[in-house]
């Protein structure tokens, strides 16, 4: 199915990248490099949607640093890598994300299951390829973009995003079960107070809690 995007839709697109490349530029100043996924990546936004950034190798201290409404730490399952969390705003609209161990390869691909671009992307207006929540692979084009079911393009969405088959299929089910279940719980969430600090949070967690530990270990 071809989408043309509107001229209120590319304005919507325009303001939430100019405010992802403030976010990357930041971080950039204090020498990291910061990605954003998801549907601002693609382009298929609209008013609601959220600016997502990771950073894959952070600075923990400088990044503790910035100037953000809150912090907070999640582990979604106790076999899933930690990662803590700046939101710049109260909704968290605008978040940058950081792992806290090593992720596994198929951790590290979701990112770009649902689309990744980085910086010299965005500034060169680049849109990427994705899978949205609703199991449609987007594929961006002049006008706005394409997008095709998922289910029975394994193979290419594999192909043209440059991911393992096996993330693939992983992501496709997951997002099944929350469609059919609802949104499922996390298994951990853990909002820090006021000047706490990641590292204290972070110490305070992994003396109480056996599957953080274990997986900020693996």
């Amino acid at each position: 199915m071809q989408i043309e995007y509107t001229k209120e839709h590319w304005q919507i697109l325009s303001q939430k990248r100019t405010t992802a490349i403030e976010v990357l530029n930041l971080l950039k100043r204090y020498g990291m490099e910061g990605f954003v996924y998801g549907s601002v990546a693609r382009g298929d936004v609209n008013e609601k949607s959220d600016i997502d950034v990771i950073v894959f190798n952070p600075n923990y201290i400088i990044l503790d640093t910035l100037k953000v409404h809150h912090k907070y730490i999640i582990q979604a399952t106790p076999n899933s890598v930690p990662k803590a969390y700046l939101s710049f705003d109260e909704e968290e609209k605008i978040v940058v994300s950081f792992p806290l161990g090593k992720l596994r390869r198929t951790e590290i691909e979701f990112y770009a299951f649902g689309g990744m671009i980085e910086l010299k992307g965005l500034l060169e207006n680049k849109r990427v390829a994705g899978v949205n929540k609703k199991l449609m692979l987007i594929i961006p084009t002049r006008e706005g973009h394409m997008e095709i079911q998922l289910d029975g393009n394994e193979d290419y969405a594999s192909k043209l995003l440059k991911i393992s088959l096996d993330t693939i299929m992983e992501r496709k089910n997951l997002l099944l079960k929350r469609s059919e279940r609802g949104h499922s719980g996390i298994f951990l969430r853990y909002d820090l107070d006021g000047n706490e600090s990641i590292y204290d949070a972070f110490n305070k967690i992994y003396k109480t809690n056996k599957f953080f530990k274990r997986m900020v270990n693996a």
